[in-house]
């Protein structure tokens, strides 16, 4: 029994060490910007410091005492990943190829945000009330319980984002070339709209108002680019598919 105890607690502990995160201070850190080869996820915390999970990868025993070398930069995290401070913004960059693990961070959600998920990862955003900026090339952008300003685009994947509420600040730009873009805003937000699909539908529950309407309506057809406003108009929100359909939805 005790050896058997003494196993598992050498497992968990073996486990805790190869999954260490990472942590720095966001003293004078206004944007964080992260580029990664594969899958993105961020998430926000009340901390004024970024934390990088670490994963479970064991690295091969034959590396022991060996330091991995990466063509695109040095791991100073002990994750695959390198991280630089250039004035206020903190850069942060996977070096592991696009078939490695998921970069996972957490950061005050106050802070603004830029990434680049690359080559073939998704990007996952949650929690946060700053500008937000990011694109992927082959993956889905997800965006979830944010305000605003936002840009997304997305080369072939789906643009997902869900706001909690709508800053009025700045513009929205959310933009798919094959994907469909869904967009989800409070029911009372006051905005301007541009909606175009260039070979999809436009589909909506809001109230917009053009002439000789149809009473109902819900698929907006034949209006491959249309303006409007709700709520009497406000920020400007534009919403762009080249073959994917466009959903405005309210909450």
């Amino acid at each position: 029994m005790k050896k058997r105890t003494l196993l598992v607690l050498f497992i968990i502990a073996a486990f805790t060490i190869n999954a260490q995160d990472y942590t720095q201070s966001l003293q004078g850190i206004s944007k964080i910007k992260l580029v990664s080869n594969n899958d993105i996820t961020i998430k926000s915390h009340d901390k004024n410091e970024i934390i990088i999970k670490g994963d479970d990868h064991k690295r091969p025993e034959k590396a022991k005492g060996l330091t991995a070398v990466y063509a695109s930069g040095t791991d100073n995290t002990g994750l695959g990943i390198y991280v630089e401070k250039n004035g206020d913004v903190l850069e942060v960059t996977n070096l592991k190829s696009m078939h490695g693990p998921k970069m996972v961070v957490y950061v005050s959600k106050s802070v603004a945000i830029y990434a680049d998920s690359n080559q073939l990862g998704d990007l996952s955003v949650d929690g946060f009330t700053s500008e937000i900026e990011v694109k992927t090339s082959t993956g889905d952008i997800k965006i979830t319980n944010v305000t605003g300003p936002v840009i997304a685009k997305a080369a072939t994947g789906d643009i997902t984002v869900d706001f909690s509420d709508v800053s009025q600040s700045s513009p929205i730009s959310l933009y798919s070339s094959t994907g469909d873009v869904d967009i989800k805003l409070p029911k009372s937000t006051p905005a301007n709209l541009d909606l175009r699909s260039t070979m999809g539908e436009i589909y909506t529950d809001f109230d917009l108002k053009f002439p000789n309407e149809k009473k109902d309506m819900k698929i907006i057809s034949g209006k491959r680019h249309l303006t409007s406003e709700i709520n009497s108009g406000g920020v400007s929100i534009t919403l762009r598919s080249s073959t994917g359909d466009i959903y405005l939805r309210k909450k």
